[in-house]
């Protein structure tokens, strides 16, 4: 008998330190992942694991991650009466790899596991408030693709050993952010010959401060002609500003905006204008709604001649205003870009308009 007793005693000493041992932490792999082999605490504690939608959050947005970006990935657990609990926390690719970095950012509450590709509670983090328990942690997302992350969580009863503890498990799956950079506009959108001045480009998705090397204005319907900015001022990731100077014998139309490899079609506008009484002109011309559906308002000088072409150059319209306030019905006319034309004591200025 006594034999049997010196048994008993050397057999649950490793459950006795196992027991302890984790509650400083799992050991690792245990996160119910595929990378993990969907191991969880079940392994040590009985019963089965019971999925949970939302206990695994983070602050990276629901368009997707930016590679090398840091966000804050929190889990939380919930649990009626819990005494400890306790986490894992892993993210994975679709293929089970381990992909992104955890940054400890509670060291009083919560540590690497499983060689610094998970995160699990210390002995400070297995402390509920109430009946949940929440924890923090930095991570930096990877170059590419799909990421999902996966916890497993241990609601335990205190007693001491493996029976009437709760598994819990929950993952978040989130996505690269997929970026359309692009060209959004330029102001001014017009200049007339014999310009030199500043423009600003604006975008959205773009990543200038990374470098641009050619800001390039190439007439729509004639690649070969072309003008290039002669000083290119990189102000933010979506503001460029360019100093360009306009030939007074340049071709007089629409030209798509090039920065780099992206274009923005019929983004401006060259004019023939000259002298005090132009500016005059350009001044009294104005377009509204632009883009516009069905009507078009065009406030110009009196006794001016209007003409219109689309991009192409066909004629759409040509007329005298008789009066200062004019609305054309457009309903008709096919989606794209147009050109209204306003001629007047020998004097010519044109403005770009969209029909959606």
């Amino acid at each position: 008998m006594k034999k049997f007793y010196q048994f008993l005693i050397v057999l649950s000493l490793p459950v006795s330190l196992m027991l302890y041992s984790y509650s400083t932490g799992s050991p690792g792999g245990k996160t119910g992942s595929p990378g993990d082999g969907g191991s969880t605490c079940t392994d040590c504690h009985a019963g089965t694991a019971q999925s949970q939608s939302s206990w695994i959050t983070s602050t990276i947005p629901f368009s997707g991650y930016t590679p090398g970006e840091t966000y804050q990935v929190t889990a939380t657990g919930v649990h009626p009466g819990v005494v400890k609990f306790g986490f894992e926390l892993t993210s994975e690719n679709v293929s089970g790899a381990k992909i992104g970095t955890f940054v400890i950012t509670d060291a009083t509450r919560t540590q690497l596991a499983n060689g610094g590709k998970s995160v699990t509670h210390k002995l400070a983090g297995t402390v509920p408030t109430g009946n949940s328990n929440t924890w923090t942690v930095d991570w930096t997302a990877p170059a590419s693709g799909t990421v999902r992350f996966y916890a497993a969580f241990n609601a335990a009863n205190g007693n001491g050993n493996n029976n009437g503890d709760i598994i819990y498990t929950s993952s978040l799956t989130v996505n690269e952010l997929i970026l359309n950079p692009a060209i959004t506009g330029v102001d001014p959108d017009h200049a007339p010959l014999d310009f030199s001045g500043d423009l600003s480009i604006s975008g959205q998705d773009t990543d200038w401060q990374n470098g641009v090397s050619n800001v390039r204005f190439v007439y729509h319907n004639d690649p070969g002609v072309f003008f290039e900015a002669t000083g290119i001022t990189v102000q933010s990731n979506t503001e460029l500003t360019v100093s360009v100077t306009i030939a007074n014998n340049l071709t007089i139309g629409s030209y798509d905006v090039w920065v780099d490899d992206l274009v923005l079609e019929n983004g401006f506008m060259v004019d023939q204008l000259d002298g005090v009484e132009t500016i005059d002109l350009v001044n009294s011309l104005e377009l509204y709604p632009n883009p516009t559906t069905d009507f078009l308002t065009a406030k110009v000088p009196q006794g001016a001649n209007i003409s219109m072409v689309d991009i192409q150059g066909r004629l759409m319209m040509n007329f005298l205003a008789h009066q200062q306030s004019i609305q054309l019905d457009v309903t008709g006319f096919s989606p794209g870009f147009y050109l209204l034309t306003v001629q007047m004591d020998g004097k010519t200025t044109t403005r770009k308009w969209l029909k959606k």
